[in-house]
């Protein structure tokens, strides 16, 4: 694989692109209804409150969304899931042979040789929700992000859309609720077009059992999103059961169910947070077996466990594959950035390198250290630790910068931030996205987040 070259630099921050007609009418309105604003703020915060979500604070409460042409999101992320497609399609033949595969995909023969059979569903390329830098003439796949954390991601969506909804600028600008696509109904949807609705379907969302805990209780933000999830499925006249791998069984009759639950399962979607598979697969011997394929008795599996390997720890083994880059309809493209597996013998290549490179931990945990945003000690360090297959390399990338209206003392003002795209993609067509945003800065990562981290959503023109 073809390394970056030692003179190189990376790239000053290129612009988001917006639509910038849409941004200069909508920050307009916004100056004539500034006034009205921290109010707007208040009441949002005291309506989700009563709900029991606690939404983001201060500079993290967004006062507009992006304004991304329809045709540009469309194009994404129809060429993002033709991209997925032939990762699928690559896995597929390549876990047929599970020692060759874990050379390249490193979770392990016993892992892929149990969870291949997922590949075979037709609800492995149901959705997708990765993050990335979206630019004038590319999208620049950071993280694949398969199926983690999506229930949290786009439940927030749905706290965005209510606070825009209540926008006066928006309001007086004309761009009405259809612009603002809602990824959580996009997720909805996609669960019901599994379901056989021969009667009242019974939908279980499962979790691995050591992330339970943090599911339905020990974390108030994920416990509330998922609360939300839940209610949005029951008022669509499904049966809800949360659940982990221990639930699930096959009774005697030959049907799909989980403990402590009357009726039979119709649906399973697999609800993971983090990798607790990957960092604990011992249930894939026991009650998590039944999970390991395409479906349990016949009830489908909505995103196969086997999605827990499409991590950016995958991406070596893509770039050989060859899936992207993908060229969209509008003449853009879908790429991801040179990645790569190091060991002892990249040390001095990597140190030479610093500014140009990303050090990034996969598939269990998170360790991302920035070269450009690194003393020589800190990045001396991640070299000493990334010298294994736990971790992967990357080309440098700048975020995109753009401006954001911030409530500061109370007044509205306009700052640089630098922006990370995460659209929401439902076999194969945009359904939304969330976007976030911090304050500009050289080597700029929103994950962990940093101080004064945003999320917005997108008004699509």
């Amino acid at each position: 694989m073809k390394k970056p070259s030692r003179s190189r630099r990376p790239e000053r921050a290129p612009d988001l692109p917006e639509d910038r007609d849409a941004v200069a009418h909508f920050r307009r309105h916004l100056k004539r209804h500034g006034s009205r604003i921290a109010d707007d703020v208040r009441a949002f915060e005291r309506r989700w409150k009563k709900q029991g979500v606690d939404t983001l604070h201060g500079i993290g409460i967004p006062l507009r969304p992006l304004f991304i042409p329809r045709a540009r999101l469309d194009a994404v992320a129809a060429g993002f899931h033709e991209g997925m497609e032939r990762i699928v399609t690559g896995l597929a033949r390549d876990a047929k042979n599970p020692k060759a595969l874990n050379q390249y995909v490193p979770i392990g023969e016993k892992l892929i040789r149990t969870l291949r059979g997922g590949l075979e569903s037709p609800h492995t390329l149901t959705w997708f929700r990765p993050d990335g830098m979206l630019l004038k003439d590319r999208y620049v796949v950071g993280e694949l992000n398969y199926g983690n954390g999506v229930v949290v991601s786009i439940g927030y969506t749905e706290c965005l859309f209510d606070l825009f909804t209540h926008h006066p600028a928006m309001e007086r600008a004309g761009f009405g609720r259809s612009s603002l696509d809602r990824p959580f109904m996009g997720w909805l949807a996609a669960i019901e077009a599994a379901i056989d609705y021969h009667r009242p379907a019974h939908v279980a969302l499962v979790a691995h059992h050591e992330e339970w805990p943090f599911v339905v209780d020990d974390s108030p933000r994920v416990r509330h999103q998922v609360e939300q999830a839940v209610k949005r499925l029951l008022a669509r006249g499904l049966h809800v059961s949360i659940v982990h791998e221990d639930a699930v069984f096959i009774d005697a009759k030959g049907r799909a169910r989980v403990k402590g639950a009357a009726q039979p399962v119709d649906c399973f979607v697999v609800t993971t947070i983090s990798c607790s598979f990957i960092d604990d697969p011992s249930p894939l011997d026991g009650p998590a077996k039944l999970l390991a394929g395409v479906d349990v008795a016949g009830a489908p599996i909505v995103k196969p466990l086997i999605g827990i390997a499409m991590d950016k720890g995958i991406m070596p083994w893509a770039n050989a594959v060859g899936p992207f880059p993908v060229e969209c309809s509008d003449g853009s493209y879908v790429v991801a950035p040179e990645t790569f597996y190091v060991g002892p013998d990249s040390r001095s290549w990597m140190l030479e390198n610093q500014q140009q490179l990303v050090i990034k931990r996969s598939f269990i945990g998170k360790d991302t250290v920035i070269g450009v945003a690194s003393d020589e000690a800190t990045w001396a360090a991640a070299v000493e630790r990334s010298a294994n297959r736990e971790y992967v390399v990357q080309q440098y990338q700048p975020l995109p910068r753009t401006e954001m209206p911030v409530l500061l003392d109370g007044r509205v003002e306009w700052i640089p931030v630098r922006v990370e795209f995460t659209p929401f993609i439902v076999h194969g067509r945009y359904s939304g996205a969330l976007a976030r945003y911090a304050p500009d800065a050289p080597g700029l990562i929103l994950s962990p987040p940093p101080e004064g981290m945003g999320m917005t959503m997108v008004c699509a023109t």
